[in-house]
């Protein structure tokens, strides 16, 4: 079988000083005034996080440490932004999964103001709890106006509601990121648990994880700590940083309001992730059940991105990456680091990120004290450099095949070596002679062979055990060919879809060498 080397629990020196001047650059660059990371351990770490650094101040003033302030640190307590939106998704699951809602249910049943304020059509279908958490109501972007709206009471967000909110397209048809959509989950959730949302964030997540440096409210927080936001001016040195007030948590909060530490947003990631690592199951069911959780990290809404930029021939090779919406996550693929869940945030001051790397669950968080900081880009540059430099860091569990392809694999060996009736009789799917005839495989089988310079005897050598799995039904082998710039033999076989499953495929091909 295909293995996986095994994920250090350490990075290099080097890893380090390379990942610590890529963000000291931001700072030395002033795209930031501040910001703190760590590299969060993935599922086959004990330590929640492998490294961290920070660089810039927490207060700048004139484009000085202000007075009073220090450095940025691991301690430093900064706005995580738009990151929130997870937490309200995840307590909306939570009480999904106690029987208090239903997903599908039109946010109007529980939020009545909003029934008159959806500018929909006389066919259209209700505004659902599903199609606020998915931006899939079709709400107005409200970039960077949400921003500005986070104290609002319950009172003034009714009154918001009365007046009736604007769409750019029909409920259901597509990504439209909404802040307004979250603050309606907010709101779902204070009626529900006749609390209110920041209540319930607080006793079923942040206190039974640990996350003591996270609050909406800075009153609960050790203030000595906090980062200043600063507002970006059109200055190119250090004194662009203008430090900015706070604002006072309201019903906006539920897409935005919350601050944080590192480790705290490290010791949500890897609840988060750990919905994937091998022993899920036993982890943490009773803040929200691995299926929930999982639920969360699925691509439900496609979020469409520009094309790559047209080459020579005119046409744009296609895109650098699938992007879509979950539950409160956003979820990616990229062509080089593969599935990563994440959630930026920004917010007048601050600028967030938090991701990880789907099939290992290694991550990165940010927190930068300046509007919009480069948060992203350098955190997926980290990931980008530990994929690089630490071999095997990011690298999901050893893919096994299921028992019965191991024994279905072994038959089909057998049978492409000796062509025995008797083993495909017994292995093969009673689609395999009605799609190519026994004979015919064999003579494709001999092309290949001497396609790649092999005779029969390449076979001889060819365990089940030595195959590559693709899936738990699907596996694949690849014979070298004889000779320089030979092709190779490729093997794939698939098992059909029965538990007691049988052969639906087996190919034989000659490849350019890999």
């Amino acid at each position: 079988m295909s293995s996986t080397p095994a994920a250090p629990a350490t990075l290099p020196e080097s890893t380090r000083a390379e990942i610590s001047a890529l963000f000291s650059d931001a700072v030395y660059g002033h795209r930031t005034a501040g910001v703190t990371w760590a590299v969060v351990g993935g599922h086959a770490h004990d330590q929640a996080v492998l490294h961290h650094g920070a660089a810039g101040q927490r207060e700048l003033d004139a484009g000085e440490s202000a007075a009073g302030s220090a450095p940025m640190d691991r301690a430093t307590i900064s706005r995580i932004a738009s990151m929130t939106k997870s937490f309200t998704a995840a307590t909306l699951l939570a009480l999904r999964d106690e029987g208090r809602l239903r997903l599908d249910d039109p946010v109007a049943r529980y939020v009545p103001e909003a029934g008159a304020a959806f500018d929909t059509a006389a066919d259209d279908p209700e505004i659902t709890l599903r199609d606020l958490l998915t931006m899939g109501a079709g709400l107005v972007t409200d970039n960077p106006w949400g921003d500005r709206q986070e104290s609002l009471t319950r009172e003034e967000f009714a009154a918001l509601l009365a007046g009736g909110l604007g769409h750019t397209r029909r409920p259901d048809t597509g990504f439209e990121y909404s802040n307004t959509g979250y603050a309606l989950l907010g709101r779902v959730i204070d009626e529900v648990t006749g609390s209110d949302y920041t209540t319930q964030i607080r006793r079923r997540f942040l206190e039974p994880l640990g996350m003591v440096d996270t609050a909406f409210d800075t009153e609960a927080l050790d203030r000595a700590r906090l980062a200043t936001g600063h507002r970006i001016g059109d200055r190119t040195d250090a004194t662009r940083f203008e430090p900015v007030p706070l604002d006072h948590p309201g019903v906006y909060g539920a897409m935005a309001g919350l601050f944080s530490t590192v480790d705290d947003v490290a010791a949500w990631v890897r609840f988060l992730a750990a919905a994937d690592a091998p022993d899920s199951a036993a982890r943490d069911q009773a803040l929200l059940s691995t299926t929930s959780r999982r639920e969360m990290q699925q691509l439900r809404r496609h979020h469409a991105l520009p094309a790559l930029p047209v080459g020579e021939d005119g046409t744009s090779p296609g895109f650098d990456r699938i992007r879509g919406y979950g539950y409160g996550l956003v979820i990616e693929h990229f062509p080089d680091l593969g599935e990563v869940i994440s959630h930026s945030g920004g917010y007048p001051g601050y600028g967030s990120f938090m991701v990880w790397h789907r099939a290992s669950g290694v991550g990165v968080v940010a927190l930068a004290n300046s509007k919009y900081a480069p948060a992203t880009p350098l955190s997926l540059q980290t990931l980008r450099i530990l994929q690089r430099e630490v071999p095997g860091l990011l690298e999901g569990p050893e893919k096994r095949a299921a028992p019965r392809t191991l024994a279905a694999a072994s038959a089909a060996l057998t049978w492409l070596r000796t062509d025995d009736d008797a083993v495909a009789d017994a292995w093969f799917a009673d689609n395999m002679d009605l799609d190519t005839s026994r004979d015919e495989r064999q003579r494709r089988l001999d092309s290949a062979l001497h396609a790649a310079g092999l005779d029969r005897s390449a076979l001889d050598y060819v365990r089940a055990e030595a195959a590559t799995v693709i899936s738990p039904a699907q596996l694949r082998w690849r014979i070298p060919g004889r000779g320089e710039g030979s092709p190779s033999l490729r093997i794939d076989l698939l098992m059909d879809p029965r538990r007691e499953a049988l052969i639906q495929s087996l190919d034989t091909t000659a490849v350019a060498a890999a």
